[in-house]
């Protein structure tokens, strides 16, 4: 190819001035993951794809010259190939032709470039320029954190799920992983266009200069409103997001999508390329960039298809624990998390879904906020401020919300002692206490604003010094809810101390402060102005009544006590009595004493305490006797001691009470019993936790403290033999030491007295045993210590050596010799109890010698199918004590398959590597042979892995399966030869091979389509392959095409035809033997008419016989325009040939056509014509009908032709010559002669002539017999038509059955789309859905409102399909004819006007709407929000199947009832503007989750373990709700699925029942011609008795 440049083509045109310029930015994505950017201005419409890519070629070179691209090395772009290959614009290909106008100007365009090489990058170098204020960034603010810095994150998220559409999931979603933040949130995403996308991404992550604001002008809206003011306008400074992400990490991944963006763009920031870059032009940004298709995880967290992801990396700052992170962001944002206040329902509103971790915060039950709302009691006091400057010319204003809390005494105990308490508990830093409680919590937008330092606001400082209502607004806090008009602090923890707002709020009640304020402010409740009396009074009064009706004053009296009787240790306690009360609080003097409180008894206090102080805790409170009943004092005979734990004493072995079975025990323990008098003599004081901390050190210097081991050097001083001691590494299979010596230090030894560590004083004598165990940890444990097996323990007690006592000797050697084989980590962990340990890690490292191979993974059976790589395999090394260790080098192999010594199939293509750890990766491993049929049918084989160099190898059983179906070879090429309509195929035989030509496996399913031949009993759409790879079709593939016909079978692999079979059946020929005269009279007969048919050499085939029996029916039709033949009279073949005896010519002059064909082949067939002249006069009966005159020969009419007369003979009709001469008309003499002489033999009065009477004796004989001859050929033609009814119908059935493989248990739901429309148009023409009908049959969708898309769009029978009759019956009659007949629209706007729209149309199409009808509208209805199937093409529903109670599913469940409505790719495309289908929204409404069984008996047994819609069976069974419905054959039904290549079979379905319903009218015509004839004959009959009578008695 040459490399000569194409001439550049002129992109700029001079327009006229009028013409407005177009201008077009185009983002470049190249292969090599660089990117350049074209500018065209007025360029052409069109360009080849060549000279655009010559274009980017340039920008590219010019780029890189520039040195705008870094130098590193980079893939070389084959521009001759990238000009051949396409570009990549939002997911679409661009191919051969480049139109500008997919392009949006004025815009930054983004396509991707393919060089035809099939490799593919993600991100792209330098693909944004976000060049902010680099200096900002510099330096973080100096009170960030990582919960400010996230919840600046959150906010921008929060910021951007606020404009979510409505019905739109709203998520913010927060993960804290190990080398990752995440912080997802499903707001509308950031747009492709460069310019867009950067200002959203500084909007998003900057919001300033790193951008000025663009949403600044968005916090007027959120002035002003209804409280808690939740409207997420929270960015004021334009650096919240950038300064967030780079304070948590170094590194940032942003990614983000939008509805109508297919793919999803990323950027990628980093902190030292933001700070350190520079160019030639001053400070910039470029950042890289990408984009990548959406993963199944984020489309499932935002189903409407749009979210921002921002992933930070690199993180160094401390993160909380994920609880405490729950937690205090649930604080943070509690408004937007659970909500009620502004619920008109009384329900909990949750206006946001936050999640952390996974877990939705809604869940979390603890917090301060949660926490506090807890312990409030009673209503809330509230008011609101309007705050508005008092300068001219400014209109600034701020709205605040002040809500007051009241948190009484309970039970003599502060609630804020209670929340301080709980928030201990679960893992907050409290440092408050209920005087420097903070009484204020500001929230602004509400957003919690964590760190404004108001202890209170002066308002809530009430009442004087010591009195009742200042000890009650103590107990009093303030919630304060801020709009966006005051000003919080940079890292939005605080409001900013200078804005007048804020100073006028925090002010507010100090009245000699506020006379100073530049502000007015205004008092309102509920839309009433309130004066600042009014308001102050008010909340004396609320908190008054509040504490009358909450607070517990802390009157005398202590805790709940436990009474306990008998088994006391009295002397142990000081007492005397045998029962006590036990309590853990006492008050004393006004001053509470509480369990678990440290004091100091001071020397002297009591016996017992005489030399030094004792320290100890406060256990119990005992008071011997009991209290009054009625006032609750204690008789002077009762008398208090508690019991005490000394410091001494760990807390276990403390006093303990208990409660066993209802009856309460305590044991005094190692605690001590003192008099509660020591109280009185303040001899018993409390103690802060540093003075007990103090003498717990001096205490504990003298307690045990660590385990040490003595090192080889102490052992040989205390002459121990052999080794003592372990080294931190040894390798498997080493001895172990003899023994092990460790010795139990004090806590006063330092690490400074090692000089001296073999010193009594720094050994504790102890009397106690240590324990030693052995543990394990493997080498590929993450978390070793939680996986560290035991191996062995040993228990010993110290004994002494060399004057020196405590030592604990451990043997090993000879008690575990065999310790150090397998590799890892050995703890060896001494302890004495539970306080002293101590640990000794040894890492025993594997053996240098290999010792085997072992298969990595657990699976047993690999399952490949010939021609596809074997799945990726790691292969390990093991010493020779089967540990790991790594390969050193990667080995030569042979792979092979082995099943048999006559099969053994080597695999060349191996790509072996080492992985960093020394494991031997194989993969794409191709298995290539074409022996399969070897091992058939189990295709088992084992497959070997072997060195050739050294004597190792692994191996796994393995089943190879032959590939796909490639190839079809027909058996015998003849079996398709000299076909004949209806015959049967015999000896004819497909082998299906793979393209290895091994027979694919049995039972394959093969799809194979036929054309004019028909497979019998086929149960389904495919056959199934048999044991020996073949499809045999002997005696089951009948040919239904006609004579001369072609004939074809075709198999589908995929949408690919791999073999087709083409033929042509026996060409045949129908010819008249008689010849035809040129002319006839009219009204005359035509008789000997012989035909018959001939093969292609003229030889007559006398196989075409008719046989009644044998069913094999061969008749003759005759079909003319004219009224005399009768067309529903069939003449047989006889062995080839056949006669008609008769055929009655028209009775009008001109040419006579008519056709004669085969009544089953119609492409047997002739067309005669013959020339009529005038024809002769006729006569009317008695009843009004013309026949021929009774004198003139008449030609007898047959069905079957006769044999005898071999001339075709056109019989004159001649009326005798008596009738000629009469003066009376003909056909009027006749009818009154009869009349007359018949009145006159009835009346037996009247003279009657004789010679008169014999001529009507004579006419009556002749109508009797020819009545009796037509009887006769009525009745004959009766059986002809239902011969032919019968002929019909089976030619039905067998369609029938070839459009429904399972067989066509109900043949009046076979119907398609088309066939039902013109059902419900002429059967129920007073209907809205025939006139639908008729208007979608005639009239374009879009030309008519009524039917658009916006409008009515469909019926419910006609919006999908079935795959079978039953399936059809059930659905249709579970749904009612109503519902199956409603009209289906988009919007329920549309909803009333349909009524007229449709009466309209109706008028204008002459009809009328009578009935009732129902509209369905899809937005109106509650769509499915469950999922779909992924990757489905008829986008069902994402159910789970039926299970019952032990988890098995539950026999003959087909499938929910949504799901098997097949749609079409038209009705696919229909959704609401939501986004929802027709299945997720009309199948949903209607159907619910029904399911679907076999059988009536599946279906009930099933109910048990279903709730819902109920179920239904394709025999028939309806249980819908709580009643059970009678199924019967529905008139309205949802049409079969037309499936590929079926088309032609439908059209002869069609024909086939309108062929059925004209032989049904023939018959009804004939019987009703054959009742006519047969009352004639009575009356003749009745005539004929009455002349004979006549005659006898004259």
């Amino acid at each position: 190819m040459s490399n000569r440049r194409p001439p550049k083509r002129a992109l700029v045109q001079v327009d006229d001035d009028d013409e407005e310029d177009k201008f077009y930015k185009l983002k470049i994505l190249l292969p090599n993951g660089t990117n350049v950017t074209l500018t065209l201005n007025n360029p052409q419409p069109e360009m080849s794809i060549r000279n655009f890519v010559n274009l980017v070629k340039e920008e590219y070179e010019k780029t890189r010259k520039s040195c705008v691209l870094s130098g590193k090395m980079r893939k070389r772009i084959d521009w001759n190939l990238a000009a051949e290959s396409y570009l990549d614009f939002n997911g679409e290909k661009i191919i051969g032709m480049v139109r500008l106008e997919t392009f949006k100007p004025d815009s930054c365009n983004i396509l991707r470039l393919d060089d035809g090489s099939g490799e593919a990058t993600t991100m792209y170098e330098n693909m944004w320029d976000l060049t902010p204020d680099t200096d900002m960034l510099k330096e973080l603010p100096e009170n960030y954190s990582f919960e400010t810095a996230l919840a600046d994150l959150i906010d921008n998220s929060l910021q951007a799920v606020w404009s979510c559409s409505p019905g739109n999931r709203r998520l913010i979603s927060v993960d804290v992983l190990e080398d990752r933040i995440s912080v997802f949130d499903s707001g509308p995403g950031m747009d492709i266009d460069t310019a867009i996308l950067s200002i959203l991404f500084i909007v998003k992550m900057c919001r300033g200069k790193i951008g000025a604001s663009i949403h600044r002008s968005s916090k007027s809206k959120a002035i002003g409103g209804k409280p808690p003011y939740l409207m997420p306008f929270f960015g004021m400074f334009g650096y919240g997001g950038a300064y967030a992400c780079m304070h948590l990490g170094r590194r940032t991944l942003v990614s983000s999508k939008t509805k109508q963006s297919k793919k999803v763009f990323t950027l990628q920031l980093n902190k030292e390329a933001l700070i350190d870059n520079r160019s030639t032009s001053g400070k910039n940004w470029k950042v890289d960039g990408g984009m990548r298709d959406p993963l199944d995880e984020e489309m499932k967290l935002s189903p409407h298809g749009s979210f921002t992801k921002v992933e930070i990396f690199e993180w160094k700052c401390k993160i909380p624990e994920i609880y405490q992170l729950q937690c205090r962001l649930k604080d943070i944002y509690f408004p937007y998390i659970q909500y009620d206040e502004v619920s008109k329902t009384g329900r909990t509103l949750r206006p946001v879904e936050f999640q952390v971790h996974g877990e939705d915060l809604t869940e979390i039950v603890g917090g301060e906020v949660a926490t506090t709302n807890l312990n409030s009691k009673g209503e809330e006091f509230w008011f609101q401020i309007r705050i508005c400057e008092k300068r001219k010319g400014t209109s600034q204003e701020a709205n605040a919300r002040l809500k007051f809390v009241y948190f009484p005494i309970v039970h003599g105990k502060e609630s804020t002692d209670i929340i301080m308490e709980s928030l201990e508990k679960e893992g907050y830093k409290v440092s408050e206490s209920f005087q420097t409680f903070g009484r204020v919590s500001v929230r602004r937008l509400g957003r919690l604003l964590p760190e404004v330092p108001w202890a209170s606001i002066p308002f809530m400082e009430r009442g004087a010094r010591a009195s009742t209502l200042q000890k009650c607004c103590q107990r009093v806090k303030c919630f304060v809810d801020l709009d966006a008009g005051f000003v919080p602090t940079p890292s939005k923890t605080d409001l900013s101390s200078q804005n007048l707002f804020s100073v006028a709020l925090k002010n507010f009640g100090n009245k000699s402060k506020e006379k100073d304020n530049d502000v007015s402010m205004v008092i309102h409740r509920e839309g009433t102005s309130l004066t600042y009396g009014q308001v102050e009074q008010s909340y004396h009064d609320w908190v008054l009544k509040m504490h009358k009706s909450y607070d517990e004053e802390d009157a005398m009296g202590e805790d709940e006590a436990t009474v306990i009787f008998d088994s006391l240790d009295k002397k142990a306690l000081c007492i005397s009595h045998d029962s006590v009360r036990v309590h853990k609080v006492m008050k004393r003097k006004g001053k509470s004493w509480e369990r678990g409180q440290k004091i100091k008894i001071m020397k002297g206090a009591c016996g017992g305490v005489h030399k030094n102080d004792v320290y100890a805790t406060i256990d119990y409170f005992l008071i011997e006797n009991f209290e009054d009943e009625t006032g609750g004092k204690l008789y002077s005979d009762s008398f208090f001691f508690k019991t005490c734990r000394q410091i001494n004493f760990c807390e276990e072995e403390g006093c303990m009470l208990s409660t066993i079975k209802g009856i309460s025990k305590l044991e005094i323990r190692k605690s001590s019993s003192f008099p509660i008098s020591i109280i009185d003599t303040e001899k018993c004081v409390l103690i802060d936790d540093n003075e007990w901390n103090r003498k717990l050190v001096k205490q504990k210097e003298k307690d045990p403290s660590r385990i040490d081991l003595l090192d080889e050097k102490d052992c040989r001083t205390l002459k121990f033999n052999g080794e003592t001691t372990i080294g931190a590494s040894v390798c498997a299979g080493q001895t172990l030491p003899q023994q092990i010596v460790a010795v139990v230090r004090p806590a006063s030894y330092t690490s400074s007295k090692l000089s001296k560590k073999l010193d009594q004083k720094h050994f504790v004598k102890m009397d106690r045993e240590m324990l030693m165990e052995v543990e394990l940890q493997g080498t590929q444990m993450k978390s070793r210590e939680k996986n560290a097996k035991p191996l062995y323990s040993d228990r010993c007690f110290p004994t002494n050596r060399g004057g020196l006592h405590g030592l604990y000797i451990f043997q090993l050697e000879s008690k575990i010799p065999h310790l150090f084989k397998k590799a890892g980590t050995y703890i060896f962990s001494f302890s004495v109890g539970n306080s002293v340990t101590c640990k000794k890690k040894v890492i025993v490292k594997p053996s240098s010698k290999v010792g085997s191979w072992k298969l990595g993974g657990n699976q047993e059976t690999i399952n490949v199918r010939v021609g596809s790589s074997l799945p990726p395999l790691s292969i390990y090394c093991l010493d020779e004590y089967e540990n790991q260790i790594p390969f050193t080098s990667v080995p030569s192999l042979e792979v092979r398959l082995k099943a048999s010594p006559e099969f053994e199939v080597p695999v060349y293509m191996i790509e072996a590597n080492l992985t960093d750890s020394g494991i031997l990766k194989l993969k794409n491993m191709v298995v290539e042979t074409d022996a399969l049929d070897d091992i058939r049918p189990d295709y088992e084989a084992t497959l070997e892995i072997c060195s050739k160099d050294e004597p190792f190898s692994v191996s796994v059983a393995c089943i190879v399966k032959p590939g796909p179906l490639k190839c079809v070879v027909e058996k015998d090429a003849q079996a398709l030869v000299n076909l004949l309509p209806d015959s049967t195929v015999e000896n004819f035989i497909l082998e299906m091979f793979d393209e290895y030509n091994n027979h694919v496996a049995e039972g394959t399913n093969v799809p194979i389509c036929t054309s004019g031949l028909f497979i019998q009993d086929r149960m389904c759409l495919d056959l199934k392959v048999d044991s020996d790879g073949c499809i045999d079709l002997s005696g089951i593939l009948k040919v239904t095409a006609g004579y001369g016909k072609p004939v074809s079978l075709s198999i589908m692999s995929g949408k690919e035809e791999i073999f087709k079979k083409e033929s042509l059946v026996e060409i045949r020929e129908l010819r008249l033997l008689t010849k035809l005269p040129e002319y006839c009279t009219a009204g005359t007969n035509l008789t000997n008419l012989k035909f018959k048919v001939t093969d292609s050499y003229g030889i007559m085939d006398t196989s075409i016989n008719n046989d009644d029996k044998s069913e094999c029916f061969h008749t003759l039709s005759i079909e003319s325009d004219s009224s005399s033949v009768d067309s529903t009279t069939r003449y047989a073949f006889v062995h080839g040939s056949c006669k008609i005896t008769s055929l009655s010519l028209p009775e009008t002059e001109g040419a006579f056509s008519f056709k004669v064909f085969h009544s089953r082949h119609p492409e047997l067939h002739m067309n005669l014509k013959i020339q009529l002249t005038p024809a002769q006069t006729f006569e009317r009966d008695e009843i009004g009908c013309y026949e021929p005159n009774p004198r003139i020969y008449l030609t007898p009419l047959s069905k079957m032709g006769s044999t005898t007369n071999p001339l075709v003979v056109p019989t004159q009709q001649t009326p005798s010559s008596e009738f000629l001469t009469q003066q009376t008309p003909p056909s009027q003499f006749r009818v009154l002669s009869i009349r007359e002489m018949s009145s006159a033999i009835n009346s037996q009065t009247d003279p009657v002539d004789m010679a008169q009477f014999s001529e009507y004796t004579e006419i009556l004989k002749a109508k009797l017999n020819s009545y009796t001859e037509r009887i006769s050929e009525a009745n004959e033609c009766l059986k002809c038509l239902e011969a032919e009814q019968e002929e019909a119908v089976q030619e039905l059935s067998a369609l029938q059955a070839s459009l429904e493989p399972h067989g066509v248990s109900f043949p009046e739901c076979l119907s398609n789309k088309e066939s039902m429309m013109k059902h419900i148009e002429e059967n129920h023409h007073n209907t809205a859905a025939s006139v639908f009908c008729s208007l979608y049959r005639n009239a374009p969708a879009s030309k008519s409102m009524l039917l658009s898309k916006e409008g009515v769009f469909g019926i419910v029978a006609l919006l999908g399909s079935v795959a079978s009759t039953p399936l059809s019956r059930v659905l249709s009659e579970y749904l009612g004819e109503d519902t199956m007949l409603a009209l289906v629209c988009k919007s329920s706007r549309l909803g009333p006007n349909i009524d007229p729209m449709l009466q309209a149309e109706a008028a204008r199409l002459e009809r009328s709407i009578t009935s009732r009808f129902h509209v369905l509208c899809l937005g109106a209805t509650s769509p499915w929000t469950g999922g779909l199937v992924e990757n489905d093409p008829q986008r069902k529903l994402a159910m789970d199947d039926p299970k019952l109670s032990d988890g098995d599913p539950i026999p003959g469940f087909i499938g929910y009832a949504v799901n098997m409505i097949n749609l079409a790719e038209e009705e696919l495309n229909i959704k609401t503007y939501e986004g929802h289908g027709l299945r997720e929204t009309l199948f949903y409404d209607v159907f619910g989750k029904l399911q679907v069984y076999e059988t009536q008996t599946q279906a009930k047994e099933a109910l048990e373990h279903i709730s819902g819609d109920g179920a239904v069976s394709l025999d028939g069974f309806i249980a819908k709700g709580n009643k059970f419905i009678c199924s019967r054959k529905p008139e309205i039904h949802f049409p079969i699925t037309v499936r590929e290549n079926e088309e032609e079979k439908w059209s002869n379905l069609e024909e086939a029942r309108n062929r059925v319903r004209r032989v049904e009218k023939k018959i009804v015509k004939a019987r009703c011609l054959l009742s006519k004839l047969e009352k004639k004959m009575n009356k003749a009959n009745e005539r004929s008795d009455s002349a004979t009578k006549f005659s006898l008695e004259s």
